[in-house]
């Protein structure tokens, strides 16, 4: 007599399992489909980490430093000093330690004034008066192939000294950690040649650069 093609339980009503009537080929036939649902399984959590990567690689921000001199004309050049973001998605900057000769300096101030001579008491007005253009502050959301200018110097007439002074400056590092919009992050000393270390979360620093 053959099997109903149905089984009735208390509250429901569901397919009867089919059977050869072999019992090595009934188990043979089970092993098969609980194989088939762990490789399916895999299979998915692996297509899962690999679009995973994919959107990490296609959101992945790298920052570098540039010092950059413009103008041909002595007397209107302007050296700036940015950080550029080369790679291919937005930077969370949440932190930028900046270091001149190995010293922190957390303001334009200190670094001008440690850098090329200018006196701490100096004001906004005298800055400008003695050649400063641009002035921000590193810490914030840089856009993938965007770039931050956070300190700019024109040369005058009359700050030769300073100007000459803070053209040749290359005692400048820095320690900078940011994030990526999947919350990756990564601390750089912003060369191009270094690869980004990562690290689990970057919390805000007291001694970051405030421009």
């Amino acid at each position: 007599m053959a099997e109903p093609p149905l089984e009735a339980g208390v509250d429901e009503v569901r397919p009867h399992a089919p059977r050869t009537g072999h019992r090595w080929v009934d188990m043979a036939v089970a092993f098969c489909a609980i194989a088939i649902s762990v490789i399916s399984l895999f299979i998915a959590v692996d297509n899962g980490r690999t679009e995973r990567k994919l959107v990490a690689a296609s959101s992945w921000p790298f920052l570098v430093f540039d010092k950059d001199e413009n103008g041909l004309v002595r007397g209107s050049r302007v050296v700036t000093l940015s950080i550029k973001n080369a790679g291919d998605g937005p930077a969370r900057v949440q932190s930028a330690v900046v270091r001149l000769s190995g010293r922190i300096v957390r303001t334009r101030e200190e670094l001008l004034s440690q850098c090329c001579g200018m006196p701490k008491s100096t004001d906004l007005e005298g800055e400008v008066k003695v050649g400063l253009v641009t002035e921000n502050y590193i810490v914030g959301i840089l856009a993938a192939k965007d770039r931050l200018n956070f300190l700019a110097v024109r040369e005058r007439p009359g700050n030769a000294a300073l100007w000459k002074t803070f053209r040749a400056m290359h005692t400048l590092s820095f320690q900078v950690c940011y994030c990526s919009v999947l919350d990756d992050c990564w601390m750089t000393d912003l060369e191009s040649t270094t690869t980004p270390t990562p690290v689990k979360s970057c919390p805000p620093r007291a001694d970051s650069y405030r421009g």
